[in-house]
């Protein structure tokens, strides 16, 4: 049974609910993150209209170089030409990897702008593994690459999840490419790759922008199962690259290049991709 004392503070609190009504701090609460939510989205529409400004002929400006600088590997040490041979081949079938999930992540991703970024990303990564086919056969004879760079490669390629295939390609398969071509670029080995590579970095760059974009809404609705799913996939795919890249460590010194300085560049790729989603 309710008290004299037990009314009064119903009454008393009711007019204060009464007083306090509306509650505009929840319509700034609603506003801010339909503002924030608003603003990543414009971000993902940039990214589609970044790509459409910023791209580019690869067959003509790789046959624009063919006929400044002549053919790729001409009066290249045998030994340095086998090595870039080996690593660009690599980076060539992870192009095509790129391509392939890509254009699984524009036909399987709702979001509309999100959708857009990864369409104009299955254009970017076509260029680019049509013009390093043509690069490297030029080189000479493509070698068959290894077990655990195409463990890697089949492991992204078959994620079951659109946040695994982010997190594989985003994370891992973009920073590192940015990285390699970077290195391979201001390696000068061939002044071809020196002036072509600055492209394929610059278009990597804004790849990894769909992820930080669109990542954070697919890990909010995730459970907890998958959650731990998609960090083991992602550990499980880090390891494969670390020493996927350790097979390469004396081509990449041949190169002039520094493993363990690309693995620290790679590693704080992924730190300030990981911040700029959080």
């Amino acid at each position: 049974m309710f008290t004299m004392s037990t009314k009064r503070v119903s009454t008393a609190s009711a007019r204060e609910r009464a007083a306090a009504f509306p509650p505009y701090e929840m319509l700034e609460t609603v506003a801010s993150g339909v503002a924030e939510a608003d603003s990543k989205t414009r971000k993902l529409e940039r990214l589609y209209h970044l790509t459409q400004k910023h791209s580019w002929d690869g067959p003509s400006v790789f046959a624009e170089l063919l006929e400044r600088h002549g053919e790729p590997g001409a009066n290249m040490d045998p030994e340095l030409r086998a090595a870039l041979s080996r690593i660009l081949t690599v980076l060539m079938w992870g192009e095509l990897a790129a391509w392939n999930i890509s254009a699984d992540l524009a036909l399987e991703i709702p979001d509309m702008d999100a959708k857009m970024a990864a369409t104009a990303q299955v254009f970017d990564e076509a260029r680019h593994f049509y013009v390093l086919r043509d690069y490297v056969t030029r080189l000479g004879p493509a070698p068959a690459i290894g077990g655990l760079p195409t463990r890697l490669l089949r492991k992204v390629l078959q994620a079951p999840t659109l946040a695994q295939k982010l997190v594989g390609m985003q994370l891992l398969f973009e920073t590192n490419a940015v990285v390699m071509f970077r290195r391979i670029g201001q390696s000068e080995v061939c002044p071809i790759l020196h002036e072509l590579l600055p492209y394929f970095e610059r278009d990597e760059s804004r790849h990894v922008g769909l992820g930080v974009m669109y990542l954070p809404r697919l890990i909010e609705r995730m459970s907890r199962f998958e959650a731990f799913g998609t960090a083991r996939f992602q550990f499980e795919c880090t390891m494969l690259l670390l020493t996927s890249g350790f097979t390469f460590h004396k081509d990449f010194e041949l190169l002039g290049m520094d493993p363990r300085q690309m693995a620290e560049r790679v590693s704080n790729m992924q730190d300030e991709i990981i911040q700029q989603m959080a």
